[in-house]
């Protein structure tokens, strides 16, 4: 995501209207905290309460992570395997449809025109372990 004039306070704004104080559910609190202290470390945080309900943390440029209960109860980055082309393009272009109301015209149709295009890596990595299976864990024999 790198929307072309943006308003400076598009974020701050955005942030705002998401906002992730008005998490009140105890077990959405844990989620927001993984998501907040999550290796990736996101820079801005959204709650979005209506469907479908879900926590997502970005960057300027990127959607980093992501908590949605109907998806999995975990975090997930954009390379997990539970997160297949639809559900990435439909968190990708949710987020891109709040930036379009702070851009200018130009920026709005570059955003129209990203939103049709495939999500990175969502195909390319469907096989991506999740979990450590016995082989990848197992040291290899050396042979001399």
């Amino acid at each position: 995501m790198s929307p072309t004039c943006l308003d400076s306070l598009a974020w701050k704004k955005i942030c705002q209207e998401y906002s992730i104080d008005s998490i009140k559910d105890p077990k959405l609190l844990s989620k927001l905290e993984d998501v907040k202290n999550h290796f990736i470390k996101p820079d801005y945080i959204l709650y979005f309460k209506d469907g479908p309900e879900e926590i997502i943390g970005c960057d300027w440029y990127s959607i980093r992570v992501v908590y949605n209960e109907k998806i999995a109860d975990q975090t997930l980055t954009g390379l997990d395997p539970f997160l297949g082309n639809d559900e990435q393009k439909r968190i990708r272009n949710r987020i891109l449809r709040e930036i379009m109301k702070y851009q200018c015209e130009d920026g709005k149709k570059e955003t129209l025109k990203e939103m049709s295009k495939d999500v990175p890596f969502s195909e390319s990595h469907k096989d991506y372990p999740l979990k450590m299976t016995p082989e990848m864990t197992q040291p290899e024999s050396i042979e001399k």
